[in-house]
């Protein structure tokens, strides 16, 4: 006996239709990307983006004279992705304090339940995180336009408060000019009718070693006269003059001069 061949069945094998193979209904036809969500999920939207706020919180200081307080500021990161917050302390050279990761990223609870979100956060408000307190007082530019864009009003920023070690250590290495003691000095022995200031000093300070040389000759008329030179030197520390000779040597134009006389210009 010969079975007799199906070719619907055959054709359905080559071109597909698993309906008529296993009796299941077939699928329904779906849109152009209908797999790909229309609404991106939050850890796709917002990957790799984190809101930064800067806070401090302080410490108390017992056995110092000089503080009661340290002021610790920090610098806090609430990632959009899932939420977590990372708390991190800039480290200050020779500051005698561990700093660093102050909070691994982890997600933080709020004291009256649940975890804290992006709206939760705010400039100018008390944090409290796992029993203390963190005060924010600025943000970034992302964390304001991130803020803006989701119509959440942000309070303007604030400074970090003085600390007073810091204040006390610009103090003491603050250099504060000495007073003028040759002034008291002098105003000391003028009361007492004794001393008499300097009065060419400044005079010669600026002028020390600067001279006016000027050449004169003479036509001397006397019987055993004739031409004769000098040389003037004006010296400006002291208004003085020097008056010198220029005498004819016989190998020679003329002699080393000679000085004639020293005095004051009048």
């Amino acid at each position: 006996m010969r079975e007799p061949i199906d070719h619907e069945l055959i054709r359905t094998m080559r071109e597909g239709d698993p309906g008529r193979i296993t009796g299941a209904p077939p699928r329904p036809e779906e849109a152009e990307h209908e797999s790909i969500p229309k609404v991106a999920p939050t850890w796709l939207k917002h990957d790799r983006e984190a809101l930064r706020f800067y806070a401090f919180f302080q410490e108390p200081v017992h056995e110092s004279r000089e503080e009661n307080f340290k002021v610790r500021k920090c610098v806090l990161m609430f990632h959009l992705e899932d939420g977590t917050i990372y708390i991190t302390e800039p480290r200050i050279e020779n500051s005698g304090i561990p700093q660093g990761v102050f909070l691994t990223r982890r997600k933080v609870p709020k004291p009256t339940g649940g975890y804290y979100e992006p709206h939760d956060l705010n400039i100018g408000i008390n944090l409290p995180v796992y029993e203390r307190v963190f005060r924010v007082v600025d943000c970034d530019e992302f964390t304001r336009n991130y803020y803006a864009e989701k119509g959440i009003p942000l309070n303007p920023g604030e400074g970090y408060p003085a600390d007073m070690y810091q204040t006390s250590r610009l103090l003491a290495s603050t250099k504060i000019p000495p007073p003028d003691n040759a002034e008291i000095r002098e105003y000391t022995e003028k009361k007492l009718n004794g001393g008499r200031p300097n009065g060419g000093l400044r005079q010669f300070l600026e002028n020390d070693r600067k001279v006016l040389t000027f050449d004169i000759v003479w036509n001397d008329a006397s019987y055993d006269g004739g031409r004769k030179f000098y040389k003037l030197d004006y010296f400006l520390s002291d208004d003085t003059v020097v008056l010198c000779m220029r005498v004819r040597w016989r190998f020679a134009r003329f002699r080393p001069h000679v000085p004639v006389s020293y005095t004051h210009l009048t």
